[in-house]
């Protein structure tokens, strides 16, 4: 029994190691406690213990009533399952992290039993949850030395300062910048058997194509095509997305006029916020004033932030997830979903049949609440990629599909999902069998046209000479840069000269200029067209890339930070290196080049580039035995 220990939550080295449990790094040494490892190592249980926690907080009752109920606007729908709460992803709600992280804490208590816990840490809500549980526990709580850091003024912070209903209403300034997308005709939109209706993200078109009026999406690849030569025609609703590809709403409304003007071959388009009126501003107005009294009525269920089998109180981490989707700019963007998806399918013809790019958002609950109260068909959600273990949003508790329950949360009819590994992650979550279907994976397709590279082992080009390294970086520029310093790092512990070339994220705009210190140069063709040129990948742990560069015949190593999860949707297999610090990737690096890689695109995708199981799905949409 260790007489007391520390808890160390800081970048920096401790000053004495003697009993230091690590926060938020893995351990480096055999020695060393690290809180991120021990998650790790008892993942399936403390996932399954939130996840749980989740769906028992939303039947927790407050004044005899239920939080479901309370959060009933009077048509059936429970605005819960649009909280940030109900949705558990770890980008919306980082605190998930610090949740997972101190139920294992709570178990290292338990199993170790010191006497005293020293908390070195600058984080109010930590000393909050560490304090009440150890009171709980009989240990000893001691504050470290550290202190809260000096307040930078930034407009940011200043923002992140406001109450959250005056940040509410200064979030509706975004309506100004997608104002003029009402201003697009609206479609004449297709109806009967010969259609089909998809919601989706205008985000990852091909330029190119898009500039020349023909609309091509690499989240759905080939598939429209597809549709379109066994006699369906598209209909299509987006989400704007701005992104370096897409950078202003006058090249969207452009391209989707270009778009409407072929509209029998590339489908009818048309936005969420077209529909965007002053009536629908004024009702969103007031169920926000609602969902603001609300939040003060139900002011107790502070209370019930428990998980059953533990003692610590989540409130500190959640308090914010749960505040600002009940009186924040989320409350805002909620409210605006519900309200334009009531008015888009009540207006539209009846469709037959729809398909959505499925990632179990809140925005996604209200789509299907308003799909199947204006009498549409069956609807059949997409995930896009793959099913990334901590991706908490992928997963419910079972009870979540119970159609008996109170209110319960509006799921799709299917799944179309794409591969084994994506199968077989949501059986074991619970997820019914009957409403998989099984489809071709559209976004790795041109893995099926290129041949399976890492069956040849694939050779390096220059095993003694140089060495080319892709770098496929994070959607954060804060984690780019990370992986960028891990690199410069590195480059002096190499016994082999190394060229980098970094691939950025769509969604992260960064230059030479960003990172003087290391040379690389910048790519941004498709990742099908580069792989062959490189010998090694480094991949940031939240890109589905890392997979890409795998499946291509490249080795992979990717990066890790002990202060997120390991968002990687290669966690857990065999033969894939994670890193966290020069010294690894290096070993990485001359480890690989004598072992290469192993995966098989079919271990992972069902792939054919004729798409015959989505033909399947076709024919029981023509046979109408999708029931």
């Amino acid at each position: 029994m260790n007489r007391s220990i520390t808890l160390w939550c800081h970048d920096e080295e401790p000053t004495q190691k003697e009993n230091i449990w690590y926060w938020g790094r893995y351990n480096r040494d055999r020695k060393e406690v690290s809180i991120p490892a021990y998650l790790e190592e008892n993942s399936d249980r403390l996932r399954s213990e939130y996840i749980t926690f989740v769906y028992d907080l939303s039947e927790a009752t407050v004044k005899g009533v239920g939080i479901r109920r309370w959060l009933d606007f009077g048509d059936g729908f429970s605005y819960w399952w649009m909280t940030f709460l109900s949705e558990k992803s770890p980008f919306k709600s980082p605190a998930i992290y610090d949740c997972l992280r101190i139920l294992a804490f709570e178990e290292l208590l338990l199993i170790r039993k010191p006497i005293e816990v020293i908390l070195e840490s600058s984080d109010p809500s930590l000393h909050k949850s560490i304090r009440q549980l150890c009171k709980k526990l009989k240990i000893h709580f001691t504050r470290g030395s550290s202190q809260s850091g000096s307040v930078n003024y930034t407009l940011k912070n200043i923002y992140d300062a406001l109450p959250f209903f005056v940040q509410g209403i200064l979030s509706l300034r975004h309506l100004f910048v997608k104002w003029h997308l009402r201003k697009i005709q609206k479609p004449n939109w297709f109806s009967g058997d010969g259609s089909v209706f998809f919601c989706s993200y205008f985000f990852n078109l091909d330029r190119k194509a898009s500039n020349d009026g023909r609309f091509y999406s690499h989240q759905w690849e080939s598939l429209p095509s597809h549709f379109l030569k066994n006699g369906f025609h598209s209909n299509w609703l987006h989400h704007i997305l701005f992104s370096p590809g897409m950078p202003s709403v006058n090249i969207a409304k452009e391209w989707v006029t270009k778009f409407n003007a072929n509209s029998e071959t590339e489908g009818n388009h048309s936005f969420i916020e077209t529909y965007l009126t002053w009536k629908i501003l004024f009702r969103v107005f007031a169920k926000w004033i609602l969902l603001n009294i609300l939040s003060w009525r139900l002011r107790s269920i502070s209370s019930f932030f428990y998980s059953k089998n533990f003692k610590v109180w989540l409130w500190p981490h959640l308090k914010r997830d749960w505040q600002i989707c009940m009186t924040g700019p989320a409350a805002i963007n909620n409210l605006l979903w519900h309200e334009l998806f009531d008015s888009i399918l009540k207006s539209i013809p009846h469709q037959k049949v729809g398909f959505y790019l499925w990632e179990n958002q809140g925005w996604e609950t209200a789509f299907l609440r308003a799909w199947k109260k204006y009498g549409h068909g069956k609807i059949i959600g997409v995930p896009h990629a793959t099913v990334v273990y901590w991706h908490l949003n992928n997963f419910d508790d079972p009870r979540s599909f119970d159609k008996g329950r109170n209110l319960p949360k509006p799921v799709p009819d299917y799944l179309a999902i794409n591969g084994p590994v994506a199968k077989n992650a949501f059986l074991n979550s619970g997820f019914p069998k009957k409403r998989l279907l099984e489809v071709e994976a559209l976004r790795f397709q041109y893995l099926s046209d290129s041949g399976n590279l890492n069956q040849k082992k694939r050779k390096l080009k220059n095993k003694d000479s140089l060495l080319k390294v892709l770098i496929l970086g994070d959607f954060t520029l804060e984690r780019t840069l990370k992986m960028l310093r891990c690199m410069e790092e590195a480059l002096f512990l190499a016994t082999t000269p190394i060229e980098i070339v970094l691939k950025p994220h769509p969604f992260c705009k960064i230059d030479q200029k960003t990172y003087p210190t290391l040379t690389f140069e910048i790519i941004e063709k498709p990742i099908s067209e580069i792989l062959p040129d490189y010998d090694f990948a480094f991949s940031s742990n939240t890109s589905s890339a890392g997979l890409d560069a795998l499946l291509g015949g490249i080795p992979l190593v990717v990066f890790i930070d002990g202060k997120d999860f390991n968002h990687s949707p290669l966690r857990g297999l065999d033969g894939i290196r994670f890193v966290g610090n020069p010294k690894d990737l290096i070993d990485s690096f001359q480890e690989m080049k004598v072992k290469g890689v192993s995966w098989s695109t079919t271990d992972f995708f069902w792939l054919d580039s004729d798409l015959p199981r989505w033909t399947q799905v076709l024919n029981r949409i023509e046979s109408e035995k999708l029931n």
